[in-house]
């Protein structure tokens, strides 16, 4: 029964420190020097900017109708974490509001913010959940029109970002685009790049060998795929296997000194699940 419990408690654990560290970040960085943000968050701080009402209270009030219907259509897991999420980030977007002194450098505001909320979000997302707002709109138009979640979002915050540049000024919206655009790339690091891995290719006359040696020096699995020479008409058994990013070096040292005339093509796989990577069950628990 313990152990049922601790995927779920880390899930809100690693939630709650995502939302101080982007409550933070929203603060440090980006209301100190007016900067803007894509999705709601964007939407509270152009409001903020222009009534000087709370930040948090404004993000709190847009996102309550969103919740609702993500309640109703997306889930009870991921809508908990949403209202959970949703919640504590609007407590910390008003617990650092101390923070507001404006930073000389607009770009180094922007790309660390940028940084910090893009962790965040990312960090947010692999434990199944969102900050609500206009990742609950882009779920929902992908369940039911098939639109896809990057391209909806991606529309959304041009159409954000356009209303920034007309109310600001095309300074500002500059080092707002910056500052998603860092968030963006970091978003894909945190949920991907732990995980990346590489997907090898191999062609050589020494199938046999060179599996035994990717088995036993790299402690990785190795797959033949039956082939036929293009020129040649020859049978081929072609390798595939995967490896962590740190040990194409290794598996290529041992491709070069059995066969050096092996062909090897590499791939770049962004995630892995199963025996020596991540786990399959876990995914299937989220997905649940």
């Amino acid at each position: 029964m313990k152990n049922r419990y601790l995927p779920l408690i880390r899930d809100y654990c690693y939630i709650s420190f995502a939302c101080v560290l982007m409550g933070f970040a929203i603060n440090y960085f980006y209301i100190s020097n007016k900067l803007a943000e894509g999705g709601v968050a964007g939407i509270a701080l152009i409001l903020h900017y222009l009534s000087d009402i709370s930040a948090s209270y404004l993000y709190l009030a847009i996102n309550l109708p969103l919740l609702i219907i993500s309640w109703k259509f997306l889930g009870r897991d991921f809508s908990l974490k949403t209202i959970y999420g949703t919640f504590v980030l609007s407590f910390f977007i008003n617990f650092f509001s101390y923070l507001r002194t404006p930073i000389p450098d607009f770009l180094l505001a922007s790309l660390f913010g940028g940084a910090l909320v893009g962790i965040s979000l990312g960090i947010i997302f692999i434990s199944g959940g969102s900050s609500g707002g206009t990742d609950i709109i882009a779920k929902l138009i992908h369940r039911y029109f098939g639109v896809p979640i990057g391209k909806t979002l991606l529309i959304l915050d041009f159409i954000i970002l356009s209303f920034v540049a007309f109310l600001f000024g095309k300074l500002i919206f500059m080092y707002t685009l910056i500052a998603v655009t860092v968030s963006s790339k970091m978003i894909d690091f945190i949920q991907e790049g732990i995980d990346e891995a590489k997907g090898i290719f191999i062609i050589t006359s020494k199938p046999k060998e060179i599996k035994t040696a990717i088995v036993e020096q790299i402690g990785r699995g190795v797959t033949f795929l039956h082939g036929e020479g293009g020129f040649s008409g020859e049978n081929l058994k072609i390798l595939y296997c995967v490896v962590g990013k740190y040990q194409l070096l290794s598996l290529k040292k041992i491709v070069k000194d059995l066969d050096s005339h092996a062909f090897i093509t590499v791939t770049n796989v962004h995630e892995v699940l199963g025996n020596g990577f991540k786990k399959l069950q876990e995914e299937e628990k989220k997905a649940d």
